[in-house]
This record gives structure tokens, sequence and C-alpha cells, in this order.
């Protein structure tokens, strides 16, 4: 695959223009409202009902018309007036990031990091986008990273603004031009999986090439929220936390990524593991009588202590230690998405009507389970492995569980 960076207004800014007219047609004769029952226009949830629906079938109807009659260089963008915003989010739009129509798509991205920003933005006030533009051994364009083109910007636009009842409009991002977008061309054959798989090795093939990263970047409509400004007065009293679990907890707290989220809040906990073995085998040596040593029954102390060396045991020692279950059961009671997910879950399962010791194994098997489906990647295995992007929302879930843990163990095994 060829690459080349460039500057200025190119195919990114105009990609959607380059769709093939008989995969337009294709694509569009593909299209009913006979499903659709609500629209995502902006971040407000549109209700499709009778009236509604009445409208987009005609819409659909007078589209479809005139892309039926359009002949190889017509522009299909002279008949956009004929369709709404709730057209372009019903159809053309594939998810909070994603667009598709016909053999195109296209996917909202931006820099990763600060260098590869400013590898390809120029400017300040005003930003020049620069572009990397891919084809083919053939010749044939692939793929593009730079400006986003109108297309994506028409379906996304309620996102990034908010419209007043006196007819002005406030932006919502200080700078929209810096979230840029990758368009793919000829994809009408490939599967929204392909595509999206697809996306990942190009962003790696430039990471690799150009050394820039960039990263998809989803909408979310609590972006358009005012927000608040409160003054909040807090009694606080130093407790004097160990300063290293305090590092990992400051990182699970700071970073965004869900899986090392995730794991740096496990490591708070992993911290305590070697002392909280010690702590059980001090505890277990007391039994034993040094000035006459019953040799059997030190025996079997050390084998207990052999068993608790493992991982699994270690975060079990360490949760006895650190979590007060009455107060564990009132947290998780007091949020019922908790409780849906921790409680009533088909694996992993926390019963919180069994004793203490049973609750406890639960908790470990819950947090020790999907530890290792983000710190394990075997392939072929039946095993869950937390793939990234795949797994998001699932690890995400889990993020209050160990979040809460690690403050109660960092707050309850610290030694100042």
């Amino acid at each position: 695959m060829d690459l080349k960076l460039e500057r200025g207004v190119g195919m990114s800014l105009y990609g959607h223009t380059y769709i093939n007219i008989n995969s337009l047609k294709r694509w569009v004769n593909s299209l009913s409202v006979d499903e659709i029952q609500s629209v995502d226009v902006g971040g407000y949830n549109l209700e499709i009902k009778d009236e509604t629906k009445e409208l987009l079938e005609l819409q659909l109807q007078g589209f479809s018309e005139c892309i039926n009659r359009m002949h190889e260089g017509d522009d299909w963008r002279k008949y956009e007036g004929i369709i709404s915003h709730a057209f372009y989010n019903a159809f053309i739009r594939l998810d909070n990031s994603s667009i598709r129509m016909g053999d195109f798509y296209e996917c909202l991205i931006e820099p990763s990091n600060l260098k590869t920003y400013k590898k390809i933005i120029k400017g300040f006030d005003y930003l020049d986008i620069g572009a990397i533009h891919m084809k083919d051994s053939a010749g044939n364009a692939v793929a593009s990273i730079g400006e986003k083109s109108d297309l994506i910007w028409e379906v996304f636009y309620g996102y990034f603004v908010n419209e007043n009842e006196d007819g002005s409009i406030d932006h919502v991002y200080s700078n929209h031009k810096k979230y840029l977008s990758i368009q793919l061309f000829n994809v009408e054959a490939l599967s929204k999986e392909e595509i999206v798989a697809r996306v990942d090795e190009i962003l790696l093939h430039v990471s690799m090439v150009y050394d820039m990263d960039f990263k998809v970047f989803e909408v979310d409509s609590l972006i358009k929220c005012e927000g608040e400004a409160p003054i909040l007065r807090v009694e606080y009293t130093p407790t004097g936390f160990e300063e290293v679990p305090m590092f990992y907890l400051s990182n699970a707290n700071n970073t965004n990524d869900e899986r090392f989220k995730f794991l740096s809040y496990y490591q708070v906990i992993e911290y305590f593991f070697v002392r909280a073995q010690n702590y059980y085998f001090l505890e277990e040596l007391k039994s034993i009588d040094m000035n006459n040593v019953n040799h059997n029954e030190l025996r079997k102390i050390l084998a207990n202590y052999k068993k608790v060396t493992n991982e699994r045991e270690a975060l079990k020692l360490v949760l006895k230690r650190a979590i007060d279950i009455p107060k564990f059961k009132t947290w998780i009671n007091s949020n019922s998405e908790h409780f849906d997910i921790y409680c009533r879950s088909q694996g992993y399962k926390i019963d919180l009507s069994k004793e203490d010791k049973k609750i406890i194994s639960n908790i470990v098997e819950r947090v020790y389970g999907y530890r290792c489906s983000i710190a394990h990647a075997k392939g072929d295995v039946e095993e869950y492995i937390a793939i990234p992007n795949i797994s998001r929302k699932i690890i995400a879930a889990e993020i209050p569980l160990v979040k809460y843990l690690a403050y109660e163990v960092i707050k309850n095994c610290s030694e100042i």
C-alpha cells in the first residue's frame, strides 16, 4: 500500500463525492423504514411515529428515484435538499463515530497524542489540516486520513452545536476541526466488522510508517449539557496512604482506556499481596510453640502457606483484610445498576444472601476472572478475552466495582 502525506484540502473533505454510482443505487434500493422505531439526531432520541415515518418514506422515495436516474459523472449531492437530518441519521449513520453510503465508509478519529496532532495539524486559531492518502499497487484510492467530509459533518452536526430558542448557536467544542476522519473507498462488499478491522490495520500501518497515532472518536450527547459550576466544601483529614499504590490509583483515575483503568485499580490491590501472605503466615505460626516445635503441625502450616501463594488466593487474603461486607452490601444496594450488573449477571454472580466468606469468594472470582481476560491474550482458546474496543462496554461496567475495592484496600492496608 502506497502512502502519501499532503497538506491542504483534498479527498478528505470531498471524499463522499467519490461514491460509485452503481453502488449508490444498490444501497438506496436496499433501504426501508419498516424496522425503524427511533432515530438519534444530535443526541436527542426522535421517536418515529406514523407522521414522521410517512415523512421518511416520502424522502426515501424521492431520493431513491433521483439516485436511480443518475448516470456516471453525476453528483448525488444535488439531491441532498430532499432529505432531512432524521434521514441522515436513520440511513447513513452506522454508530456514534461512523457513516456508510454505497461503497464509501467514514469514521471520526482524532490524534492520540500531541506529537501526532502537530504532525498533521498546522496553526492555532486557523488550522491547516494535512492528509494521508493511501492507494493500492494499481493506483486505486484505498483510504484517506484528514479533514472530515461535509457528509459526516452533516450527520453528526447536532452533536457539535446547541441551537438556542433565539436562533443563535453555541459551539460545544472549542475546536471541532481537530476531529478528523478516516475514509475508506470501494468497501461495498465488506461487512461492518471487516471494515472496522481494516480501519485498525490502516491506523497501525500509519503508526509504523509515519509514527503518527490516531484513535476513533465517538460523539457523546453529554458534551451538549451546559454543565455545572458548584462550590464544594469538603472536610478532609490526611489518611496517609502508601505512595506506590497511590501512583497506580492516580493512573487508573486519569486513563481513559477501560482495560488499562481496570488493571491499574487491580494493581493497587495486587501491591498488598505479599504483605497479606506474610501476615497470614505469621498468624498461622502463632499456633506453634517455638520452645517445643511440633514439626508435623509446622509442616501443615507451610503447606497451607504454599496454597495462598497463588494469585487468586492472595487476592482473597487482601480483600478479607480490607473489605467490610455490611459496608459493601450498602454500596451495592445504593445503586440499582450496580446490583443488576454484579448480582444478577449470568457469570461471576455476587450473591449477597450468602455468608461473608462466600461473598468475598464471589468478589474474588469476578475480579480475578476479568483481570485474566484483560491481561492474557492467548488465541485459539474458549476462555473470554477482553479484546480492545470490542469488550469496552463489558469492562467499563466492571470499573466501579474494582475502583471501590482498590479504595478500600489502600485505605485499610496502607502502613505509614
